[in-house]
């Protein structure tokens, strides 16, 4: 079995935003994580706040060598009370990501930057949590098969905004 790919991060910045908008334009992000085209404009209003660390969400790029290829973010559940509601889970961290780049796609990567950012990034910030929680629409089986082999397990169903979404969760010393 091959090495899995190496994996370094760096945060997002404001000059990120473009690149952003185009990864958010691929199909295979369109398809279950930006359903709607936005603008690099639009991506500055969403993601800006988060990258000037106004709001307590970490915001990174992975990178295979220089090549940024995926987003991933973030955030102490009970520093967002609807989103806590919403997955009826307010304790831990939950992990947002999509791979931008569709050469990176089905080849480890994103096993790689999810195990990783989870030791490296997420749980070294919000040392005091136990638990990563991570969703998928039910369609998305390569997303669920990337969660469920770092040791992600489904919890329940929901719905965000109208889109039934699976939640995964687990332990922090999960095998990730």
């Amino acid at each position: 079995m091959a090495s899995p790919p190496l994996i370094d991060f760096r945060p997002a910045s404001e000059h990120d935003f473009p690149r952003l908008a185009a990864w958010l334009a691929e199909p295979h992000v369109r398809k279950f994580y930006q359903k709607l085209p936005v603008t690099a404009e639009e991506v500055a209003l969403e993601y800006g706040p988060a990258v000037r660390n106004e709001e307590p969400t970490l915001c990174h790029l992975a990178l295979s060598g220089q090549t940024p290829f995926a987003y991933l973010q973030c955030y102490r559940n009970a520093d967002y009370p609807e989103w806590a509601e919403l997955i009826g889970a307010h304790d831990g961290v939950s992990i947002d990501l999509y791979i931008g780049e569709p050469a990176f796609l089905h080849r480890g990567f994103g096993r790689a930057a999810l195990g990783d950012y989870l030791r490296r990034i997420a749980f070294e910030r919000f040392g005091s949590e136990q638990r990563a929680y991570i969703s998928h629409e039910p369609a998305n089986a390569a997303a669920l098969k990337c969660s469920m082999a770092l040791g992600f397990r489904p919890v329940r169903a929901f719905f965000e905004n109208g889109v039934k979404m699976i939640l995964l969760d687990m332990d922090r010393g999960a095998p990730a």
